[in-house]
């Protein structure tokens, strides 16, 4: 198993799209990610997934599949998925949560494998959400009539960093946003479950230009 850091990145322009892992020892497709045949068809709020991962060779590594759909905002009902080896064995669980209906909060993703400590992350920085709310929210809303106006891309966006930390909050994964990457600091997950993570988060916040459900349009 690798002991030093790993950094993760999706590959939009291969098929199927690939999960691709660098350490000092070079890149390494880490997963690839097919749509099941049969998912479902999208709900509402487009929150239902059915996709596998699978080696280099297609052979399947691991599935991920809806246990529960994302309710309304009042609701507050978070997205489940679960995580299962090729055999159909739990791996763990990954929760989706956004901000409820006039109240303070965070988007929010947690990660509970079967073994090993439960993560969660949340979007952004408080210091960033700060200064968000005075002042980058009207930039955005002013930038996004200029990209109705002039049908360019919406390159502006809030506060998207994230730190997926366990209970003493020591760091184990962090999204860098402006590098669009996944830096693994700590090798207690299942790679597979990390996988999975980055694969649900990508199609919920995915790379500018990637559609809104980035990958799992394809």
């Amino acid at each position: 198993m690798t002991t030093g850091r790993v950094t993760y990145h999706l590959n939009h322009g291969v098929h199927p799209p690939a999960l691709i892992g660098e350490d000092g020892g070079g890149q390494i497709t880490s997963a690839r990610l097919s749509r099941d045949l049969d998912s479902p068809a999208p709900d509402r709020l487009r929150s239902l997934r059915a996709f596998h991962l699978r080696a280099e060779d297609g052979t399947p590594v691991a599935r991920v599949v809806t246990e529960q759909p994302l309710g309304t905002r009042l609701s507050g009902r978070p997205a489940v998925y679960h995580v299962l080896d090729p055999h159909g064995a739990p791996l763990g669980r990954i929760t989706f949560r956004r901000r409820r209906a006039f109240r303070w909060g965070r988007r929010r993703w947690t990660v509970e494998p079967v073994a090993g400590p439960v993560l969660n992350g949340y979007a952004g920085r408080l210091v960033w959400w700060a200064l968000w709310w005075p002042l980058g929210l009207p930039v955005r809303l002013l930038f996004l009539l200029w990209v109705l106006m002039a049908e360019a891309d919406d390159g502006f966006r809030p506060p998207r960093r994230i730190i997926w930390r366990d209970s003493s909050r020591s760091a184990h994964l962090v999204f860098r946003a402006v590098a669009e990457d996944y830096r693994m600091l700590r090798h207690d997950l299942d790679p597979r479950l990390v996988n999975a993570l980055i694969a649900l988060h990508q199609s919920y916040d995915p790379a500018e230009g990637a559609g809104s459900l980035g990958w799992y349009e394809t």
